[in-house]
């Protein structure tokens, strides 16, 4: 095909592999996070196929360069080409691919087509690269990577000080929708529902270590388990729910 003869040109990028989705003829619509952390998808004809060329490259969190062609109005472009750089699957370890399969739902659904936000990216790229090195760590490093999502939208405040009274030291006990992180100094809380001693800790590990020092999930420490689900709750309520990677995961392990 003759790009000048269609009007279509072909543009290449780095991008993570998000979904794949059966299109017809044995193929599927694929969307990847592009390198400035726009979402893009295509069309890949024939993907469905034993003989196919590139079924590797369509991983969940592959990191490939991929090339598109259309014309840029187009709402569906074609893939040309995909060449799968890194690949953070580890054969026989169930755990990481089931976390692979839902940080590849999160980030398909926050990101944004023409919308560029290249924190994402280096987001799911490093969440790759640290499941990658310890999958054993899978649970950990998604636990991160909903925490860091919630501040990429804007909608998580920093812990250092208390969103009410400016506190720095005061052990947080609330997630206010208005205030943000609210402390013991001036919140009053009934003892059974306030977030456990150690949250400001915990959310300052999150905050100044990478995705390879995620914390590993810890059944004893009542603070990390707290501040996990409610980050996860309010990230999966913010995205309207319905991820079956999730569901998939939790009757799992």
């Amino acid at each position: 095909m003759n790009p000048g003869q269609t009007g279509g040109v072909i543009r290449t990028h780095a991008a993570i592999v998000l979904k794949a989705v059966p299109y017809a003829e044995g193929g599927a619509v694929v969307s990847f996070l592009s390198e400035l952390g726009e979402r893009l998808s295509g069309v890949a004809k024939g993907v469905k196929k034993p003989t196919a060329k590139w079924v590797a490259a369509f991983e969940p969190l592959g990191m490939v360069r991929v090339s598109f062609f259309g014309k840029e109005q187009a709402e569906l472009k074609r893939v040309t080409r995909c060449e799968l750089a890194f690949s953070p699957l580890t054969l026989g370890h169930l755990e990481s691919s089931l976390v692979m399969a839902c940080l590849a739902d999160l980030f398909d659904r926050v990101a944004r087509e023409g919308v560029e936000d290249d924190r994402l990216y280096r987001l799911l790229s490093a969440c790759g690269r640290a499941l990658k090195a310890n999958p054993d760590n899978a649970l950990g490093i998604l636990a991160y990577a909903e925490h860091w999502l919630l501040h990429c939208m804007g909608l998580l405040p920093h812990p250092r000080i208390c969103g009410r009274c400016g506190h720095e030291s005061a052990p947080l006990v609330l997630l206010s929708p208005e205030a943000g992180w609210c402390c013991a100094a001036c919140t009053p809380v009934d003892p059974g529902e306030a977030l456990p001693p150690g949250t400001r800790e915990y959310l300052r590990r999150l905050r100044t270590g990478g995705a390879d020092l995620a914390p590993a999930p810890d059944p004893g420490h009542g603070a990390q388990a707290a501040v996990t689900a409610l980050l996860r709750s309010r990230l999966l309520q913010e995205l309207g729910g319905g991820l079956r990677s999730y569901d998939v995961l939790w009757r799992t392990v």
